[in-house]
């Protein structure tokens, strides 16, 4: 049996329960006691659980013996949970799961009773977040924590919630509400010795929902990962026609976990490859293919061969090889674990930098000190702290290459997220981007040439949780009012708007001369005497006592330039009375220059540049008759 740095020295049948149970070993010590699916029994030789005809249920040498209760009071932390009675255990299987006729032998069920917590040492305990030190959160309305613990029912019931082959819910035996919160509270509020943390804003009365929605779009994306199939370790899924690599360990959708480096010329977070571990995943598909697993072995004489789901029959032996055409599993020990699957040497050197062992040896203080995740990655679903590791690693990964992914002039999450809850929180582009990054290391559609695996259920689940669970809409509501005033953009300077009727220029007055000898008789009527209906008629008229003269104006719009211009001189038409008179201009506001009567100005369009016109066509007038009128005497 492989032993690792972290002490994991294997399992064993529990006596007395004819296999049914095993214990999970550390250093020797019962550390859990797991039991194997109806109707299944554990298999010492294989070291999974097995069908019946294929267990030969002998009780060798115990090589973890229980701990039994103490004589003396501890002076550590002492452990209260001692194992249940082993004699007459009743099966525990979920009232919700329809028990197959044809069981893989691969089935492995969450344990029937609390894993056995041993006594831990206070220097190996965390040494950050600790949970003696009470973590320090907001008032009702300024805190995330808050409002996500007066959503538990509900998250209990919709999110924590897992699928049997029979498509049937049932409550997650992996992923726990209780287990939730507590890594939330370390990795969202304390921290974990980073300047980056989970991102809740939490205390920020006017940006903790933004924490909110953060924290939505990871659990939408946590609940397609792992918690509907109620497993740790990433399932062996991908196959053709029915057979499924083992080699499959060593990357999936055509990924090779052990080459995806940090991909940094000094690059102190990648895992070393060590071609002689030797590792099985605790979780397994349900309904198909075993456990992911590695060991050594490689070359051309060496194959791990391939699962047959057809016939539930594990064909050893045979060149079956991934999409990557592996054939092996040397060093294929990075599948993915915990509630998003964290994979690849490079995230799980980064975990075990920032949280584990590898930090602790470099002078950081970490959370897990004595936990070296590059040497033993399967600490995180099957390690002493387990329950908590499987969500804190989650969150890890999703602060340290979520939050903080940036496309410069592009694409920054933390802008987007902003972007996403003021226009209104129902834009589809925000989640699927950050799917996209969370699964493919980019945000723009067809950036890979896989596409996010059920992106859709990724989204509903998203507005799920922001709209039925946190109400995040509500929510907004009541924070509305202490958000900082938007400055409104400084306006232009006045503008005057003219009126269909502007004030005129100032009035011109008209002046009697006497007519000049030759004029035309006041009868005449000159030269057109049907006006054309195409031309608008203005006049102005003048009334001191004497009858009307009057000079009427045609004016034609201009519909090229929007304007009017006076039509040509001879389509004039002029009436003068018994005294002729040649009009002269004035203005101003002397009351002296001011016409007796009233003068009327018909105006269309732009009155100014009428008036003007109008005034310009009465000044000439004059010219020509005093001119007239000067050569007349000569």
């Amino acid at each position: 049996m492989y032993s690792n740095a972290s002490g994991y020295t294997g399992n064993e049948a529990v006596p007395g329960t004819g296999c049914k149970y095993y214990h999970e070993c550390w250093e020797g010590e019962v550390r859990a006691q797991k039991e194997c699916g109806d109707p299944l029994l554990y298999n010492k030789d294989r070291d999974y659980c097995d069908f019946p005809s294929e267990v030969f249920c002998w009780l060798a040498e115990s090589v973890c013996p229980p701990t039994g209760s103490p004589e003396s009071s501890p002076s550590e932390i002492p452990t209260t949970k001692t194992p249940p009675p082993v004699t007459e255990m009743p099966p525990t299987a979920s009232p919700f799961i329809e028990k197959p006729s044809t069981a893989s032998p691969f089935i492995e069920k969450p344990p029937t009773y609390p894993p056995l917590q041993p006594a831990i040492p206070k220097s190996e305990a965390p040494t950050v977040g600790d949970k003696s030190n009470p973590t320090i959160i907001g008032e009702i309305g300024t805190s995330a924590i808050l409002h996500v613990e007066s959503k538990r029912d509900l998250i209990e019931r919709y999110v924590m919630i897992s699928y049997n082959p029979s498509g049937l819910p049932y409550p997650s035996k992996s992923y726990t509400y209780d287990n939730f919160i507590q890594s939330l509270k370390i990795m969202g509020v304390d921290g974990f010795g980073a300047d980056f943390k989970f991102e809740l804003w939490e205390g920020i009365r006017d940006k903790y929902h933004y924490g909110l929605v953060n924290l939505a779009a990871f659990l939408a994306n946590s609940m397609v990962e792992s918690i509907e199939a109620d497993t740790c370790d990433e399932l062996n899924w991908q196959q053709v026609s029915g057979r499924h690599a083992i080699s499959n360990s060593c990357g999936q959708e055509s990924r090779s976990y052990q080459d995806e480096t940090c991909g940094v010329n000094d690059d102190i977070f990648s895992c070393e490859v060590v071609p002689g571990m030797d590792i099985m995943a605790v979780s397994a598909s349900s309904t198909a293919s075993p456990p992911m697993k590695c060991e050594p072995g490689s070359g051309q004489t060496y194959h791990s061969g391939y699962w047959d789901a057809s016939s539930g029959t594990l064909v050893t032996g045979a060149p079956y090889s991934n999409d990557l055409g592996r054939t092996d599993t040397e060093g294929c020990c990075f599948w993915g674990r915990g509630a998003l699957l964290t994979r690849g040497v490079c995230n799980i050197g980064k975990v075990n930098y920032f949280l584990g062992k590898r930090g602790a040896d470099l002078g950081r203080s970490t959370l897990y000190p004595t936990v070296d995740f590059c040497q033993y990655p399967e600490a995180t679903c099957a390690g002493i702290y387990t329950d908590e590791l499987r969500w804190t690693i989650a969150f890890f990964e999703w602060a340290e290459r979520v939050q903080r992914y940036t496309k410069r002039n592009e694409w920054n999450y933390e802008q987007k997220l902003r972007e996403f809850i003021d226009s209104g929180m129902d834009d589809d582009l925000f989640i699927n981007s950050v799917s996209r990054i969370f699964s493919r290391k980019c945000h723009a559609p067809e950036c890979s040439e896989f596409e996010v695996l059920q992106l859709d259920k990724r989204r509903s689940n998203f507005y799920l949780i922001i709209n039925d669970i946190f109400d995040i809409k509500t929510l907004l509501d009541s924070v509305a009012p202490t958000r900082q005033p938007i400055t409104p953009r400084p306006t232009r300077s006045p503008v005057r708007i003219a009126t269909k009727y502007p004030t005129p220029w100032p009035t011109p007055t008209v002046s009697i001369i006497s007519t000049p000898a030759g004029l035309p008789s006041p009868e005449t009527v000159a030269m057109q005497s049907t006006p054309d209906p195409t031309v608008d008629w203005h006049m102005i008229s003048t009334h001191d006592g004497s009858p009307d003269p009057q000079i009427i104006v045609p004016i034609i719009p201009n519909p090229t330039e929007n304007q009017f211009k006076p039509i040509p001189a001879e389509t004039f038409v002029a009436t003068v009375g018994p005294s002729p008179v040649a009009p002269t201009l004035t203005g101003g506001d002397d009351p002296s220059n001011k016409p007796t009567g009233n003068i009327l100005i018909g105006l269309e369009g732009n009155g100014t540049v009428l008036s003007s016109l109008i005034s310009l066509l009465v000044l000439l007038s004059s010219i020509t008759y005093a001119a007239y009128f000067v050569l007349s005497q000569l």
